[in-house]
C-alpha cells in the first residue's frame, strides 16, 4: 500500500469513527492538552480556580471567606430541565487505569446547572492532582437521547494549584453570612462610636473593601426620651458616624445607603432602660448584588 492509499484509508476510518460516534449519540466536551488552561482569581474574600471547557462553558472551584470549597459549572447553553448526573474519574490515555465512580449530583435548570459541595469538590481536586480527569456524565438536556461527557483536564493543573491553596490560606476568617446583619449600640444621647463598635465595623469594612458587589444599608435609631425632632437629628448623627467610619476605612461611598428614623422604629419597650438601650442603635445590613459570571471562553 502506497502513501496515498494509506492516507485515504486513514481518512475513511476517521469518517467511519465519526459516523459511529454520531449514531451512538455521544457528546464529548474536554480541553485537549494544548487547550487545557487553569487560572486563579484571588482576593482576601474569595478564591476561584477556573478551567474553560471548549464549546461547553467554564468549570470553577470556589472558596469564599467564612465558607467552604465548592465546584460549579457555568454553561454556554442553559439547562432546560432538572435531572441527575454522575461524576467519574477517568485516567488519561498515557496513564491507564480503571474508571472510578466519585458520586451522584443533581442537575438544575439554568446557567449554572452543576453545583458540588465540599466533600465531592475536594475529591475532584485530589483526582486532578493525581493526573486524572473528573468527568460529568448525564443525558442531554434536549430529549434525553444522547450521552453527554464533560471532562476536566489535569494538564497544567499542577502549575496553579499552589497559588489556589495559598489564596485559601490567606482568606479572611469571616464572610458574608457572619456579617450581613449587625447592630451597633450607643450610650444615652451619644453618637460617637465605642471601641466595641469600631471592632465590629472594622470586620465589615475589611470585607466590603474587597467586594464591590455588595451595598451596605445604615439605619440610625434612638429611644423615645427627649423631643421627637431632636431624636431624629440624633439618629442621623449616629448613622453618619457609622458611614464616616466606613469611608475612612476604604469602603466606597457609593456602596453606602444611609437612613435615619429617630424614635419611630423601636425594637423593645421604651418603658425600661434595658429596652431603651436596645433602641439606641444603628443597624448595618449587607446586601449582595447579583454577581457577574466569570467570562466564558
Amino acid at each position: 500500500m502506497n502513501g496515498r492509499q494509506l492516507l485515504i484509508s486513514l481518512i475513511s476510518l476517521f469518517i467511519l469513527l465519526l459516523s459511529v460516534s454520531a449514531q451512538a449519540g455521544l457528546q464529548r466536551y474536554q480541553a485537549s492538552i494544548e487547550q487545557s488552561e487553569w487560572h486563579v482569581y484571588a482576593t482576601p474574600i474569595r478564591c476561584e480556580l477556573h478551567h474553560p471547557v471548549p464549546r461547553y462553558g467554564l468549570a470553577s472551584f470556589v472558596y469564599s471567606a467564612g465558607g467552604e470549597l465548592a465546584f460549579e459549572m457555568h454553561v454556554l447553553d442553559p439547562a432546560v430541565q432538572d435531572s441527575v448526573a454522575s461524576m467519574v474519574s477517568i485516567a488519561p490515555f498515557w496513564k491507564p487505569g480503571e474508571e472510578k465512580e466519585l458520586g451522584q449530583l443533581s442537575l438544575s435548570r439554568g446557567k449554572v446547572p452543576f453545583y458540588v459541595s465540599r466533600q465531592l469538590a475536594q475529591r475532584m481536586l485530589y483526582e486532578l492532582d493525581a493526573g486524572r480527569f473528573p468527568t460529568l456524565q448525564y443525558k442531554d438536556w434536549a430529549d434525553q437521547t444522547d450521552d453527554v461527557f464533560v471532562g476536566l483536564s489535569s494538564a497544567n493543573f499542577h502549575d496553579v494549584l499552589p497559588e489556589f491553596q495559598r489564596c485559601i490560606s490567606e482568606l479572611l476568617p469571616y464572610g458574608y453570612d457572619e456579617l450581613k446583619n449587625e447592630t451597633v449600640h450607643f450610650a444615652h444621647n451619644q453618637y460617637k462610636l465605642s471601641d466595641q463598635a469600631r471592632q465590629l465595623l472594622s470586620r465589615i469594612a475589611n470585607y466590603a473593601r474587597y467586594d464591590d458587589k455588595v451595598d451596605i444599608q445604615i439605619q440610625g435609631h434612638t429611644d423615645s426620651r427627649g423631643w421627637r425632632r431632636y431624636n431624629q437629628r440624633l439618629s442621623e448623627k449616629r448613622a453618619n458616624s457609622v458611614k464616616q467610619y466606613f469611608v475612612q476605612n476604604g469602603v466606597a461611598e457609593k456602596q453606602l445607603d444611609v437612613k435615619a428614623f429617630g424614635e419611630r422604629k423601636p425594637i423593645a419597650s421604651n418603658r425600661r432602660e434595658a429596652g431603651r438601650a436596645k433602641n439606641r442603635r444603628v443597624e448595618v445590613t449587607i446586601n449582595r448584588l447579583q454577581q457577574e459570571a466569570y467570562p466564558l471562553h
